[in-house]
């Protein structure tokens, strides 16, 4: 519940600074896992972010219900 709440949050920062046009100061540009060829702005960083959140709370959802169901069939 608590990395949900933490993706929620991080996601809407992202879109603040995305819709806001957070601006690029000399040298604040985030490459991409690296990749100097793709340069991203803090909102952008901050979506990546927010979505591998996203997707890692969906796949810790999924497997506690996955294990509850089990729990349920043996009583």
């Amino acid at each position: 519940m608590i990395t949900s709440v933490v993706a929620v949050v991080v996601l809407v920062l992202g879109i603040v600074e995305t819709l806001t046009n957070f601006q690029w100061v000399q040298g604040d540009q985030d490459p991409l896992f690296g990749d100097p060829r793709i340069l991203l702005n803090d909102g952008e960083t901050t979506l990546v972010a927010a979505g591998l959140l996203i997707i890692g709370s969906v796949i810790m959802w999924l497997l506690a219900r996955r294990r509850g169901q089990g729990d349920q069939q043996k009583s």
